[in-house]
């Protein structure tokens, strides 16, 4: 009988330990970010993406079945520069008539310490696919003030790409020092979750 009251108890513990981390996060989108920076010369260009959706499934209990899949439509691109933003959705960078979206898909989640995670996946920009590292700092569930049946958490994350490794530009500008070919990206998202 004791043994039994024990087995009860760690299920009703893990059961609403499990309850309390969503596992399904749908992307505030009023409170993410997608941003970059890029060097030009000596200065830095910033920009941002504000197209994107994706599924965040996660929950630092179940790491194996947890996963990120975040889509990007490049033709929304803004450095806060109409010329230089077409330019960017040209041939010469993006080709965004041809390849409209960038892909980042994780294979595995590892925990690295607490509430950060490593992240390893693969990115897809034009035609061009290649394994990728990253570390997410994961904000842990709080109840959302707007509604008492939802809870948000926070994930961010900061990585480089080599630009010219997915044929975003061919060096010409590189070459020239004119635009930097280390790409440093910044995705900042809220998800929001049931209870």
């Amino acid at each position: 009988m004791k043994r039994i009251i024990v087995l009860s108890i760690l299920f009703l513990v893990f059961s609403t330990t499990h309850a309390a981390q969503a596992d399904v996060w749908t992307i505030d989108k009023d409170h993410t970010a997608v941003t970059f920076k890029v060097k030009h010369i000596h200065s830095k260009v910033f920009g941002l993406f504000s197209e994107y959706d994706g599924d965040v499934v996660f929950n630092p209990g179940d790491l194996e079945n947890s996963r990120f899949d975040l889509s990007v439509r490049v033709k929304s691109v803004n450095t806060f520069h109409p010329k230089r933003d077409n330019h960017l959705r040209s041939k010469d960078f993006f080709h965004a008539d041809k390849f409209d979206t960038m892909r980042f898909t994780s294979e595995t989640i590892t925990l690295q310490s607490e509430n950060t995670y490593r992240v390893k996946g693969k990115m897809r920009i034009k035609d061009v696919t290649k394994d990728i590292e990253t570390v997410v700092h994961f904000s842990p569930p709080v109840p959302s003030p707007f509604d008492k049946k939802k809870q948000v958490a926070g994930f961010d994350t900061t990585f480089s790409i080599n630009r010219l490794d997915y044929n975003v530009g061919n060096g010409k500008f590189y070459n020239m020092g004119v635009v930097g070919k280390t790409v440093d990206i910044h995705i900042s998202l809220e998800g929001i979750g049931s209870k």
